[in-house]
């Protein structure tokens, strides 16, 4: 059984399919469910470390996203669930919450690229994969 979960989200459409499948997961009642949302730097900020606060015009749409993962972390567990909304590159952010908070279990999703398009754009749940700390479960994209 598990007993850290984190569930890595983007806002897209994929969200629910992810929280559906997390959703199947036997979790006892001292689960925790750490809810992630991790957003691409802006590029006058990119590459910056993350201990480095935000430029003061930097749009950062934390409060929308925190309601989103709130909203889908009530469909998997009755207690308070972690949120982090975090800056970086996701791979790198999931794979780092995910060490941080002693997870027994990564979910997240794929968005289904093959070929050229993977090789070139390249895959956040490949990599995240490769370095996982954990057992990973990739939810695919319904066709």
């Amino acid at each position: 059984m598990f007993t850290t979960v984190l569930v890595a989200l983007n806002n897209s459409p994929s969200d629910n399919a992810i929280v559906e499948a997390a959703g199947n997961l036997v979790l006892g009642p001292q689960a925790r469910v750490i809810m992630v949302h991790v957003l691409p730097y802006a590029d006058d900020v990119a590459g910056q470390d993350a201990s480095r606060p935000l430029p003061p015009n930097h749009d950062f749409p934390h409060h929308d996203i925190e309601q989103h993962l709130r909203a889908c972390a009530q469909r998997l567990v009755d207690n308070f669930p972690a949120i982090e909304v975090v800056l970086g590159e996701p791979d790198h952010e999931i794979i780092r919450l995910a060490n941080i908070h002693q997870v027994d279990l990564i979910v997240l999703g794929s968005r289904g690229l093959q070929g050229v398009d993977r090789i070139i754009e390249g895959s956040v749940s490949s990599r995240v994969l490769e370095q996982a700390p954990c057992t990973v479960m990739v939810v695919k994209p319904k066709d």
